[in-house]
């Protein structure tokens, strides 16, 4: 299966990745909207990925988790549990990176 080759090539970049590159930040949201908890856990856990890294939409790996997956049938987007948690993960990276970021604007209050 090609898909299983693509799976292995993107876990095995992750796993020798020492800093956000272009492949650890695709698998980051490609993990979060297929609601792949422990993958995207390993990958947090690691500690180098960019969470803010947008893809061609200008959407980050959270909001495509908060979106979930897209259900053919019903013609929806459905969120499971496994998205929420995803989400969860997501969020306290999210706000630690939006914490240390400077104000855009330097006048007055």
């Amino acid at each position: 299966h090609i898909h299983h080759y693509v799976h292995r090539a993107r876990e095995e970049a992750c796993a020798s990745a020492t800093e956000s590159t272009p492949v650890v930040e695709e698998a980051l949201r490609f993990y979060a909207p297929s609601g792949d908890e422990a993958r995207l856990t390993a990958l947090l856990e690691r500690g180098i990925v960019n969470v803010m890294a947008t893809d061609k939409d200008d959407k980050v790996a959270i909001d495509l988790a908060k979106r979930g997956s897209y259900n053919k049938e019903t013609k929806e987007w459905v969120q499971s549990e496994g998205h929420k948690a995803c989400v969860a993960l997501l969020e306290e990276p999210m706000n630690k990176v939006r914490h240390c970021q400077p104000p855009t604007s330097y006048g007055p209050p």
